[in-house]
């Protein structure tokens, strides 16, 4: 029975209202769950099996709803519950209360659910066109399509890629050597459809004909699910304890991180030489101690200065010497400042000195600093937060620059592309992710097909105190670890810093808002993977799917139109 999503239906008392309005809050009730599922799946919960259940209350919801608008709605209800239960710290509510932080948690955790109307709606369409099961048989490709389209611009997003909730069981996630996270999304969506085929087969819904009965569909389910595990448990069993894998063909390289638990809001107002002096006093305890680091990480955006500008150059000597007196090589997180001495060459996002009119652009980077070099190469961050860091396509949108975070992190510039640093005494060679790259695969991807043997991220997670971003942000680097089968060196402002080895296995995690310094000998490896070497094969896969889907309902749909008006005009 089909029940108006408005005010007004409630005002009758008649029987049909009144199993109307049952009918209404058993569909909201399940709309809830769905999300709480979906939302309950996700770091920092270990219950990420959740996830492979989260979709079924709301397919049941919108297999009862022939009108797509309705059914659209239903679904922006469990989206909404699943993002507020996943994405509440974008708001920063519970520490600092910073208006643009609380402003622009709120729009996210309202705007984004939208999104999710893109694969849904695809299924209502193939379903109305081509019926429930190959709707059913469509989804996952629909799904995993739109997740992938989702990393693609700048106004991506993949925070929330489902595959994300399985961080936590090692042993599943090894096949993302294949497939990358997004396999284990696919995975997750076939589990949640043959799950509702299961409750189908059990309500003997008719939509749905299956010669297969409930048994043969646990079957498959359970097959499904256990697959997985099988393959990881066999490639767990050839890994030693210390994390060192039979890849890692290039030898060695100790790292220190330097976590100094420095307040992210108050950092870019204070004594700079204070900061400086905190972080070297936490790298000359690492150089004292056994592993001696080769090359020690500092946080994203710790150096308050332009260090590499001609004006800083005292301050990048006084660096130098200090690196050279300890012996180690630092990669710090900084700003970095471009000027365009010719203005006609400068980007159209690029910003404009009131005083003198002059061009420049400011990156938010990451610069590798060794004792006796004097270059000094450097990395400009290529994926922002939308909005927060960068307002998308900003050289078309300069007019929303109002937008822009008050904070000292707003208005980057793009950086002019991947860096791989090599280590001259040691001879490693590495990437940086600054901060929210990390959790683009592909990306992460590109950085270890351009030679970087191990993979490093630095980054700040402290904006929200103890609230679940950064633990998320943590566990998400556990895929690139496992896509890539690289060592990572994670570093964080005020935590979490930790090691992570090409098994997705943590070491030595630090505790949020913690002073810390800590050292690991880690694997090097030029090995690649099938993922690091192919790319998201199974996101292009499912972009084409999808298009065939599409293409086959509307070819249909234009087959039904075509009969029709022949029958009305004989």
């Amino acid at each position: 029975m089909r029940f108006p999503f408005t005010k007004e239906t409630l005002r009758y008392r008649s029987p049909d209202h009144l199993a109307a309005r049952k009918l209404f809050h058993v569909r909201v009730g399940l709309c809830v769950l769905s999300g709480a599922l979906l939302g309950a799946a996700f770091p920092p919960s270990t219950l990420g099996v959740l996830a492979c259940f989260g979709l079924v209350p709301l397919l049941i919801v919108i297999a009862d709803i022939p009108a797509t608008g309705l059914a659209l709605r239903y679904t922006y209800l469990a989206m909404f519950v699943f993002h507020v239960i996943t994405l509440n710290w974008t708001g920063g509510y519970v520490e600092m209360k910073d208006p643009y932080m609380m402003i622009a948690g709120a729009v996210t955790m309202i705007v984004h659910p939208f999104f999710y109307w893109l694969p849904i709606g695809c299924y209502l369409y193939v379903r109305k066109r081509l019926g429930s099961m190959t709707a059913l048989l469509a989804l996952p490709f629909l799904w995993v399509g739109y997740e992938y389209s989702h990393t693609l611009s700048e106004w991506s997003f993949p925070w929330l890629t489902l595959g994300n909730t399985q961080s936590f069981d090692l042993a599943r996630i090894q096949i993302a050597e294949f497939t990358g996270v997004l396999g284990i999304s696919f995975w997750i969506v076939v589990l949640n459809v043959v799950a509702f085929l299961v409750y189908s087969a059990a309500a003997q819904r008719k939509e749905f004909p299956l010669r297969l009965g409930v048994r043969p569909l646990l079957t498959v389910f359970i097959v499904l699910f256990l697959a997985p595990l099988v393959f990881g448990l066999v490639v767990l069993s050839t890994a030693s304890v210390d994390g060192e894998h039979p890849a890692m063909d290039r030898g060695t390289v100790t790292v220190g991180l330097v976590q100094p638990n420095l307040d992210p809001w108050e950092r870019w107002s204070a004594h700079g030489r204070e900061i400086l002096e905190k972080c070297w006093s936490l790298t000359d305890r690492l150089v004292r101690e056994t592993p001696r680091p080769q090359i020690v990480l500092w946080p994203e955006t710790v150096m308050p200065y332009f260090l590499l500008t001609p004006s800083n150059a005292w301050l990048l000597n006084e660096t130098r010497s200090r690196a050279a007196q300890d012996s180690v090589a630092v990669l710090l997180g900084l700003p970095q400042m471009v000027e365009y001495p010719d203005a006609s060459r400068a980007p159209k996002s690029s910003r404009t000195d009131a005083a003198t009119g002059e061009r420049y652009d400011i990156f938010n980077a990451a610069a590798f600093i060794q004792p006796g070099q004097d270059s000094v190469p450097w990395y400009g961050k290529m994926k922002m937060v939308p909005i927060a860091e960068r307002v998308p396509y900003a050289e078309f949108f300069s007019g929303l620059d109002f937008l822009r975070w008050g904070v000292g992190i707003g208005g980057w510039q793009i950086g002019p592309g991947h860096v791989v640093f090599k280590d001259e005494r040691s001879g490693a060679a590495f990437s940086t992710a600054i901060c929210y790259e990390s959790v683009y695969p592909a990306f992460i991807a590109e950085s270890v097909r351009k030679g970087a043997e191990f993979l490093t991220i630095i980054t700040v997670d402290s904006w929200w105190d103890h609230m679940s971003g950064a633990y998320q942000h943590e566990r998400f680097a556990v895929f690139r670890a496992i896509e890539n089968r690289r060592w990572i060196a994670r570093c964080a402002l005020g935590g979490i810093s930790c090691f992570i080895d090409p098994y997705g296995r943590v070491y030595d995690a630090t505790a949020l808002m913690t002073t810390a310094a800590l050292s690991r000998t880690i694997g090097r490896s030029a090995e690649l993977t099938a993922y690091t070497r192919h790319g998201e094969l199974v996101g292009i896969c499912c972009i084409w799917a999808t298009g065939l889907f599409l293409a086959l309902a509307a070819g249909r749909a234009f087959y039904e139109r075509t009969r029709r008006n022949q029958w009305q005009q004989g």
